[in-house]
Parts: structure tokens; C-alpha cells; sequence
């Protein structure tokens, strides 16, 4: 099976997780478990896990929509919330839309032609959302992060550039399936918001390989299957 993202744990803030679970059990309809500190999101076969934490933390992430759907999937999200931006990325033959969610999170729809193409028609529902895209990974030193995901987990630099903390983007994984790696004060997409350092934890599933890397807020696991 090819690389995918499995499961993503995010701090969020402690006394936001019942907003959060709002936003996406109600406004956006997809299956969630709210526990006491955290709250699961099933997005599609993967797992975005929201964990109670001190402070505002924030992150950028990106949930994938097959790729025959990306408009349907933004008149949905549209009609849940407001759309800060939309956008296409020619050089992966790709589109994009973005969204807060109410931690401030930057949340992406992000569809690649030919990825997860379903064939249906008429309105989009959260059900045909394919899983977790992109899971932003800030940290200083992007160069022997990326190296060391490569050499311990397998996970190829396949896009962007770790040569400089202060410019660099490194997408780490395969296409559609990536995480981004990205240095303390970087802007995020759409809104330029300084990237920051807030614990997160990955499992990438896929292969017959398995390992974990630490990162400077956490760790990158990989797992077979």
C-alpha cells in the first residue's frame, strides 16, 4: 500500500476543544468522539486528533478531496464558513481553498488531478473527503529534519526546499500524502502568519517500514500496511 497519513495528533487550546467539535461534527457533519482532553476526527480512513494543550496553538493542515470534486468541495465548506482564499497550484496540477477553524487553525481543501477521482456528481458531503493531505511540521533546522525522515522512515523530500530556515518548504512523503516541513516565522499560506512551534505527532502508514523520528515539538512515526 502506498505511503498515507494515518493518523495526525494537534494541540489545541484546552478551552476550545468543544467549538472545535462544533465546527466539525456540526458545521462540516463529519464523524467525531469528543473526549475530556481531546477530540477525534475521522477524515475519511485517517485521524485528526485535536489534544488539549496550555496556550493558543495553531497549525496548518490540509484535508484531501478526490480530484474531480474540488469545486463541489468548496461550495461545501463555503457554506459552512468563510473562504479566505482559493488557489491553484499548476506545477502539481492542483487547487486549493483554505479556512479557519475556530482555534485558528488553517485548515486546506486541497485537490490533486488524478488522486482519489470518485466519479460522483451533485453535492459534496465530508464523507467523500479521502484523508489527510498535508500536516505542517515547524521546526528549526529543516535540512537534518528532512534527512533524518528520509534515512530513518523512508520518506523522500519529493517537492520544496530545506536549504534555508527562513525561506524553505519542505514537502516530505509522496504527493497529496506530505508532510511540510517548515521553519519558525515562515508565513503560512493564505494569510501569512508566522508558522510556530506547537506539539504535533504523525503516524504514516504504508510498506513494510517502521520507525519513529523525533521533531523538535514531537514525533513522526511510520508503520507497515
Amino acid at each position: 500500500m502506498e505511503l498515507r497519513i494515518a493518523r495526525a495528533e494537534l494541540a489545541a487550546p484546552r478551552d476550545g476543544l468543544d467549538a472545535l467539535g462544533r465546527f466539525y461534527a456540526g458545521a462540516l457533519a463529519l464523524d467525531c468522539r469528543q473526549e475530556r482532553d481531546a477530540l477525534t476526527v475521522m477524515v475519511g480512513p485517517a485521524e485528526l486528533v485535536f489534544v488539549a494543550g496550555d496556550g493558543a496553538p495553531f497549525h496548518h493542515f490540509a484535508l484531501l478531496v478526490p480530484g474531480d470534486r474540488f469545486d463541489a468541495a468548496r461550495d461545501w465548506l463555503g457554506a459552512a464558513t468563510e473562504v479566505l482564499d482559493t488557489r491553484p497550484f499548476d506545477f502539481w496540477d492542483a487547487h486549493a481553498a483554505y479556512v479557519h477553524d475556530p482555534a485558528g487553525n488553517i485548515v486546506e481543501l486541497i485537490a490533486h488531478r488524478g488522486e482519489a477521482e470518485n466519479g460522483v456528481m451533485g453535492l459534496f458531503t465530508g464523507a467523500e473527503l479521502a484523508g489527510i493531505s498535508e500536516v505542517g511540521i515547524v521546526g528549526p533546522d529543516l535540512a537534518a529534519a528532512a534527512a533524518a525522515l528520509e534515512g530513518e522512515l523512508g520518506l523522500p523530500l519529493w517537492s520544496g526546499s530545506v536549504d534555508d530556515d527562513a525561506t524553505g518548504l519542505g514537502f516530505v512523503g509522496r504527493k497529496a500524502h506530505t508532510l511540510i516541513l517548515a521553519g519558525p516565522g515562515r508565513g503560512w499560506l493564505p494569510t501569512g502568519r508566522p508558522a510556530e512551534v506547537h506539539p504535533v505527532a504523525v503516524t504514516i502508514a504504508g510498506g513494510d517500514r517502521a520507525g519513529e523520528v523525533e521533531v523538535p515539538a514531537g514525533r513522526v512515526s511510520r508503520v507497515p500496511g
